[in-house]
C-alpha cells in the first residue's frame, strides 16, 4: 500500500469517530412517545427519594411502649437508631418517654396493691344504720373506751368520703403494753376502709410513690420501730395531712428531674409509746387497754369476709351520693379544744351530722374526751417553760443565774431534765437554745444565788417570760 492509500485509510476512521460525538443518537417520534413521559404534575416526593419522612405521634408511642419492654442490654443497642428514626428526636428525651413508659407498664402490673370496692347497687337510705354496725364490730372484737369506738368509726366513714376534707387526721393506734390489740384493731379499719393498704414497714420512698401512685388508706405496723427516727419519713406523713401542703419534691430518673409527690391520703399508724409530736398534734389519738380476764372479744378472723365487703360495699354508694352533703356541712366545733384538735375533728363532725342527733352527741363528746387527754401531754418545750415557772416560784425571786436555774430543773431524779441526754442532765446550751424559740435570752446581771450572797454571771429575768407564760401555760 501506498503511503497515499495509507493516510486515506486513516482519515477515514478518524472522520467516522468524529461522526459518533458529533451526531447523537436521535431516536425516531414513535420511539420517543413510547419511552418519556409529561411528568411536570406529578409531585416531588413520588419522584425523589424522601429523607425526612415524619413520624405521626401515635407511631412514635407504638415504639415507645415497645422500647419499654426491653431488657436493659436490648434497648442500650436499639435507643441511638430508634431515636433517629423517631424525626432525630434526641436520646435524652427517648430516654424519659421510655421511663414512663416503663412506670405505666409498672403500675398496671401491681394493680392489685388496692381493690376498689364496687358501690352498692341500691341507695343507702340509713347510713346510721352501717355506721352502727361498724361501731359493734369494734365493740366485739376490740378493749377501748366508748370514745375511740366512736372516732374510729367515724374515722372509717372519712376514708369513703377525702374529697369533702381539706384535713386528714392521722388515727394514731396506740397502747401502754403490748397485747393489747393494737394490730387487731389496724387489721378491722383496713377490711371496712377504701383502697386499704397495709404495711409493718416502708421505706421514704415508696411512702410517696403509692401515696401518689394509689390515693390508699395506707395502715402503717410497728410505726415505733422506725418513723421516730427518721426525719424525712415524719416530713412526708405531716404534709399528707393538710390538702393545701400536701405537695413534696423529690428529684427523680438519672438526670435527677424535680418531680412533686401528692401525698395527701388517710393514714394509720400503730406502735407502742409515743410517736414524734409532730405527728400526735396531727393524729386523733385511739388508745387502747388490755382486756380483763373476765372480758371475751372475738377474734378478726371468724369475722366474714362478705359482711365487711357489703359495708365497705355501702360506705362507697353513700359516699358516692351524699359527698356534696358532707362537704357542705357546717358542724359547731368544740371552743374547750385548740385549733389543730379542731382541724383534725371537722371532718369527723360533719360526718356525725349526717349520721343523726344521736350520733353527733356521741361524737362531740368522744372530741372532747380524746382531745383533752391530747392536751393534757405537753410538748418538751412547753414542759420546759412549765418548771421554770415552778423554780421561779420555788426560789421565790424574780432573777436567776443560767447555773442556777439548771440546778433547779435537775433537783427532781425523775424529771425529764435530769436524764435528757441518755441517762445525762440537759445542759445550759439545751436550755438556751429552747429558750431562744421563745424569743427568751440569757443576759448579764447582778443577783443572788441560792446560797443568798451577792453575785454577778449569766441569768434570766422573770419579766422576760411572763407574756410566754400567758400565750403557753395558761
Amino acid at each position: 500500500m501506498s503511503k497515499y492509500n495509507k493516510a486515506t485509510a486513516l482519515e477515514t476512521i478518524e472522520e467516522q469517530s468524529v461522526d459518533r460525538i458529533k451526531k447523537p443518537n436521535i431516536l425516531p417520534d414513535a420511539q420517543l412517545l413510547e419511552t418519556t413521559t409529561d411528568d411536570i404534575d406529578q409531585p416531588s416526593s413520588d419522584i425523589l427519594p424522601q429523607q425526612d419522612l415524619k413520624i405521626s405521634s401515635d407511631l412514635a408511642q407504638i415504639a415507645i411502649d415497645r422500647l419499654a419492654k426491653l431488657s436493659e442490654l436490648d434497648y442500650e443497642l436499639e435507643r441511638t437508631e430508634t431515636a433517629k428514626s423517631l424525626n432525630n428526636m434526641s436520646v435524652r428525651s427517648l430516654d424519659k418517654l421510655v421511663n414512663k413508659a416503663r412506670s405505666k407498664i409498672k403500675s398496671k402490673a401491681s394493680e392489685s396493691l388496692v381493690v376498689d370496692t364496687e358501690p352498692y347497687a341500691e341507695p343507702i337510705t340509713d347510713i346510721a344504720l352501717v355506721a352502727n354496725q361498724i361501731y359493734q364490730i369494734l365493740d366485739d372484737h376490740i378493749a377501748c373506751t366508748d370514745a375511740v369506738k366512736i372516732a374510729v368509726t367515724l374515722w372509717i366513714i372519712l376514708t369513703w368520703v377525702i374529697p369533702a376534707s381539706h384535713i386528714l387526721p392521722i388515727a394514731w393506734i396506740n397502747a401502754p403494753e403490748k397485747r393489747c390489740g393494737k394490730t387487731t384493731l389496724l387489721i378491722l379499719m383496713s377490711r371496712l376502709s377504701k383502697k386499704s393498704l397495709s404495711t409493718s414497714n416502708i421505706t421514704r420512698s415508696a411512702l410517696y410513690r403509692c401515696i401518689e401512685t394509689y390515693k390508699p388508706t395506707l395502715f402503717i405496723d410497728e410505726a415505733d420501730t422506725f418513723i421516730n427516727d427518721d426525719k424525712e419519713m415524719r416530713g412526708i406523713l405531716n404534709a399528707g395531712h393538710s390538702l393545701q401542703l400536701s405537695k413534696t419534691l423529690r428529684c427523680v430518673g438519672d438526670d435527677n428531674e424535680p418531680t412533686t409527690f401528692n401525698v395527701y391520703c388517710a393514714k394509720a399508724i400503730s406502735g407502742i409509746g409515743k410517736i414524734h409530736s409532730t405527728l400526735i398534734d396531727r393524729s386523733i389519738s385511739l388508745t387502747l387497754r388490755r382486756k380483763m380476764k373476765n372480758e371475751t372479744k372475738k377474734r378478726v378472723r371468724d369475722l366474714p369476709i362478705d359482711f365487711t365487703n357489703k359495708i365497705q360495699s355501702q360506705l362507697a354508694r353513700w359516699s358516692n351520693d351524699n359527698i356534696d352533703a358532707v362537704k357542705a356541712a357546717k358542724p359547731v366545733l368544740p371552743p374547750y379544744i385548740n385549733d389543730r384538735a379542731q382541724d383534725n375533728w371537722e371532718i369527723l363532725l360533719k360526718i356525725a351530722m349526717m349520721l343523726g342527733d344521736d350520733w353527733l352527741e356521741k361524737a362531740y363528746n368522744a372530741c372532747i374526751e380524746i382531745s383533752g387527754i391530747e392536751s393534757d401531754e405537753p410538748s418538751l418545750n412547753e414542759q420546759l417553760l412549765a418548771d421554770i415557772q415552778t423554780v421561779f416560784n420555788l426560789y421565790g425571786t424574780n432573777r436567776l443565774l443560767s447555773r442556777d436555774l439548771l440546778t433547779g430543773l435537775c433537783r427532781d431524779t425523775e424529771m425529764v431534765w435530769s436524764t435528757l441526754n441518755h441517762g445525762r442532765p440537759i445542759t445550759l446550751y439545751q436550755i438556751a437554745r429552747r429558750l431562744g424559740e421563745f424569743k427568751i435570752s440569757s443576759k448579764d446581771m447582778r443577783t443572788h444565788d441560792l446560797r443568798g450572797k451577792e453575785v454577778r454571771g449569766k441569768g434570766y429575768d422573770l419579766d422576760d417570760f411572763q407574756e410566754t407564760f400567758s400565750r403557753y401555760l395558761s
